[in-house]
């Protein structure tokens, strides 16, 4: 069609399209919404799988008939994981045969409404009243109490920083360790093996959608900070955007090892 290769997805258009994608208008939120609501009851059914003692496998068939989602329909694949699965990140092995205890079940599973992704991760403990039941409770408390703090004007970073303080203050709590304080817990990085990801990650019609790292609609790019890697965005939260929240505490042995 004799059109010249740079009049092709143009960057400086790509770019504005991309950075203001971040400001949801009523439409978008409504259909983000209703993805939320079929994620809910996908959450629901799969809990009530796990306490009956079905498999991965079945599990995720029980959350995908709540949906009412096909494998192909979801946002990304289901994570479904059981015991020490969990601390496998984006776990997807789905095995079929449950296993002989049930200690615990995480589940990070969306849902999908007129291309509008949702994106939902929770955790719950086989026992009502054990150690681990309780650390599960704080980490959501304090996702929670993370939450109620969020406005608009701080930057996306303050808060997944403030979040490895409040994963240090539990780690304490737990006796997990006892010979530093949360300060020091946090300016070593003991906490980084813990929650070896970032604190979340804009949503949208991507379940990692575009231009978390774009500071302007001319594209500058701030990178996120070389102690925290995994971190998907580093925008100031102004009103319209949508960004998960989805702390975690993980024990996973390759991680802790060195210390």
């Amino acid at each position: 069609m004799d059109i010249a290769a740079s009049n092709i997805n143009p960057k400086g258009v790509i770019d504005y399209l991309h950075y203001y994608r971040a400001y949801k208008t009523d439409y978008e939120l409504a259909c983000m919404r209703e993805a939320q609501k079929m994620a809910v009851s996908g959450h629901r059914a799969a809990e009530e799988a796990f306490r009956s003692g079905m498999s991965e496998f079945d599990i995720n068939l029980a959350y995908l008939t709540a949906t009412g989602h096909r494998d192909t329909d979801v946002p990304y694949s289901n994570i479904v994981a059981l015991n020490e699965h969990a601390a496998v990140l984006h776990y997807t092995k789905l095995d079929h045969q449950a296993p002989s205890e049930m200690r615990s079940f995480l589940l990070d599973a969306g849902a999908e409404y007129n291309g509008y992704a949702a994106d939902l991760t929770r955790t719950w403990s086989a026992k009502s009243d054990n150690d681990y039941a309780h650390l599960v409770k704080d980490v959501n408390d304090e996702q929670l109490a993370l939450i109620a703090t969020m406005k608009a004007g701080v930057s996306y970073v303050d808060y997944h920083i403030q979040f490895h303080q409040r994963i240090a203050k539990l780690l304490r709590k737990h006796q997990i360790i006892t010979d530093m304080s949360e300060e020091a817990m946090v300016e070593n990085d003991l906490t980084g093996p813990f929650m070896p990801h970032g604190i979340g990650h804009p949503l949208g019609l991507q379940v990692h959608d575009v231009a978390g790292f774009m500071q302007d609609d001319s594209g500058t790019h701030l990178a996120a900070p070389s102690k925290y890697p995994y971190l998907r965005c580093t925008r100031v939260l102004q009103p319209r955007m949508v960004l998960t929240i989805e702390p975690g505490i993980y024990f996973i042995e390759s991680l802790l090892a060195p210390w």
